[in-house]
């Protein structure tokens, strides 16, 4: 069954962690539910990944890579978060990485996985850290103007899918060995005839001088 292979669980975890960084990019201003940081500035007004909100939903950015509030948020710095939508690409690749190594696990499929997952781990920290990098640097400008400011559920939702990309890994250290192919003989294209047909009479006249001689 493949409840019991324990790769399923890897497979479970990565795509935990595929679905948490979807969330995190196709966040505010596209859906609002999902948001880095809160503001009480202009009566509210959360940030995502492509913009900003206010609470009363009568404005939003345009939805686009790199936005700007001034002077708490630039657009060089939010230009960072396109790591987000890279990371989701080499996690799919992750994903699908998982689907040899559950089915018919060799060691190259296992090495393939293994570069993948390594890949979307590093990606997925440097992700982590420029977005704790950019909310933080807005949440202290906002305060010290006197805005009060909360972090939203995107950073928490990154830093789970983080430790996830983590656990899968590392998870080759615990799943062991790939299991051993069987040997297969290879077979020749050239099959020798002579060796499995009976031997032939001797030649008639030899047999003839044989008996002659005899006599």
């Amino acid at each position: 069954m493949i409840y019991a292979n324990p790769a399923f669980y890897v497979f479970l975890a990565t795509l935990t962690a595929f679905i948490l960084l979807i969330l995190t990019t196709f966040s505010v201003p596209l859906v609002s539910t999902f948001y880095f940081m809160h503001s009480t500035q202009a009566n509210g007004v959360t940030f995502g990944m492509w913009g900003w909100c206010l609470d009363d939903g009568s404005l939003c950015s345009s939805s686009q890579l790199g936005f700007t509030w001034q002077p708490e948020v630039s657009i060089p710095i939010t230009k960072a978060l396109v790591f987000y939508p890279i990371t989701v690409v080499f996690t799919f690749f992750t994903l699908a990485s998982l689907i040899p190594v559950l089915c018919v696990r060799t060691a190259q499929s296992d090495k393939i996985f293994v570069i993948s997952a390594w890949i979307s781990f590093a990606f997925s920290v440097l992700s982590f850290l420029l977005m704790i990098g950019i909310w933080g640097v807005a949440k202290s400008r906002f305060e010290e103007r006197g805005f009060s400011t909360s972090y939203g559920n995107l950073p928490w939702m990154s830093l789970a899918a983080t430790l996830l990309l983590l656990l899968v890994a590392l998870s080759p250290r615990f799943l062991g060995p790939p299991p051993k192919q069987s040997g297969r003989r290879k077979v020749k294209g050239r099959i020798d005839v002579e060796s499995n047909r009976p031997r032939r009479p001797k030649d008639h006249s030899r047999r003839l001088a044989s008996e002659s001689e005899e006599k």
